[in-house]
């Protein structure tokens, strides 16, 4: 559900044109693609490596259960945006803790709910912990976020809902106003 609906809230506010799909259940995989190209009315393709989808992509969603990271930070390319929504702990992160480290801007919707899970977050005594900042600060220009087009930016939600939306679009407006410089 969580990666049907991060899709949805992805579309709303970004021009996408096509999305690229990895699970590593190849009937879930298709399945997927299949639903939400006939929701969407877009290209939703099934790829049959998350290296694939990676590699070439200016937005990743990660929205899975896996408790051990599904991509590996040499995929990334400049001016990638990652959303990780799912497990994000000590005990098991969907991300590799060195995407935390080719990141220019750390993000979370809230600073006081990562740090109150009972199993500390996944970038927790580490030397990214000190790097994360709060959403709000860089909507209300307290903190700056990205400030170039090949920054890589990590959003760490806590499930506030909405907020990977608003996180999404205020990096790629960002990116946006860097292209044009």
């Amino acid at each position: 559900m969580q990666a049907r609906t991060q899709l949805e809230a992805a579309i709303a506010i970004r021009d996408i044109k096509r999305v690229l799909v990895y699970s590593r259940n190849d009937i879930n995989r298709k399945k997927f693609s299949e639903e939400m190209s006939e929701k969407l009315d877009m290209d939703v393709i099934p790829m049959d490596s998350p290296k694939k989808c990676v590699e070439k992509a200016g937005i990743i969603i990660c929205a899975t259960n896996s408790r051990s990271p599904v991509i590996d930070t040499d995929w990334l390319k400049p001016g990638v945006h990652i959303n990780t929504v799912e497990p994000k702990s000590m005990k098991g992160h969907e991300l590799p803790i060195a995407v935390a480290g080719k990141s220019s801007v750390i993000t979370t919707d809230s600073l006081e709910q990562l740090c109150a899970y009972s199993t500390p977050h996944f970038l927790a005594n580490t030397p990214y912990e000190q790097n994360i900042v709060q959403l709000s600060d860089i909507i209300t220009g307290k903190t700056p976020g990205r400030t170039s087009i090949n920054d890589i930016t990590l959003f760490c939600s806590v499930g506030l809902s909405g907020t990977e939306v608003v996180v999404a679009n205020e990096i790629m407006k960002m990116a946006e106003k860097y292209a044009r410089i």
